[in-house]
């Protein structure tokens, strides 16, 4: 396959451009292929991207989930987060529903106050919105939520 000019792709040669970074994917994680022969800086970037992979397995997994400028983000944060978003929204809710005036920032001015009360840094408005409308919490999430409500003790 001629690989040649990928400098300037027109709109009809994308599917052409995605075959052949996911061919150059395919033979990274191929152990026996060198990639010696790929003439594009992106071919070769994706080959040694699917060489690492396959060397050290997915890179995601090792590391802790984090927000998105990389700082880590503590579980037991994101829990007193939907913790303040559940008890404040309804249960009627359901996504794509606006949320009641001022109902966002009530949830967001108790899990900044749980947040201290935990020694954590305080959320961000903005996250607080974006769980929000997100809907529903990771399953680690409802798992300890439920795990409150059973134990309310501690």
């Amino acid at each position: 396959m001629n690989t040649a000019p990928f400098e300037i792709i027109p709109a009809w040669r994308i599917a052409r451009l995605r075959t052949a970074l996911r061919d150059a994917e395919q033979r990274g994680a191929n152990p026996d292929d060198e990639g010696h022969d790929l003439p594009h800086r992106a071919l070769q970037r994706r080959f040694a991207l699917a060489r690492q992979r396959a060397k050290h397995g997915p890179e995601r997994a090792s590391r802790p989930k984090t927000t998105r400028k990389g700082r880590s983000f503590p579980h037991l944060k994101l829990v007193i987060i939907w913790r303040a978003i559940l008890s404040v929204r309804s249960t009627a809710w359901r996504q794509g529903d606006t949320a009641p005036f001022g109902s966002i920032r009530r949830a967001h001015d108790q899990a900044v106050a749980a947040c201290q009360t935990a020694g954590l840094a305080p959320p961000r408005y903005r996250t607080v919105y974006v769980l929000w409308h997100r809907g529903v919490p990771p399953a680690d999430v409802v798992a300890a939520l439920q795990g409150e409500s059973e134990n309310p003790t501690g």
